[in-house]
């Protein structure tokens, strides 16, 4: 009666996954196991869809990342720029709202600092 237990809860799933499970529990590698036991259907069956998810996930295609292509270099000026406007130059946040007008964070900045001042 307890090999038609497993036989039914393993129904479905492929060999291959049934015997990673097996030399999983019998090598004593699953988790949460107490190996003094023989593991019940429902485990057993648990650890063989396991499987069967890790070796469907290793049998999909693998993506290529895409090529890194070369982006243009922020002139070391405007980086000297922001980093005073991020230190609270006020002068540093008109400049850079005259470099990028369409820069809503830029011209806010920009704002705030024209209405501390004055």
């Amino acid at each position: 009666m307890q090999i038609r237990a497993y036989l039914v809860a393993i129904d479905g799933i492929s060999a291959e996954a049934v015997w990673r499970a097996a030399r999983g529990f019998i090598s004593g590698k699953v988790r949460d196991h107490n190996r003094a036991f023989a593991p019940s259907s429902a485990s057993f069956a648990e650890e063989c869809r396991n499987q069967q998810a890790v070796m469907a996930a290793q049998s999909r295609p693998r993506l290529e990342p895409e090529p890194e292509t070369q982006k243009p270099k922020v002139a070391a000026y405007k980086m000297q720029l922001l980093s005073a406007a991020a230190n609270g130059s006020r002068s540093a946040k008109r400049e850079l709202a005259r470099m990028f007008p369409d820069n809503p964070i830029i011209a806010r900045a920009a704002r705030d600092a024209q209405e501390a001042a004055g």
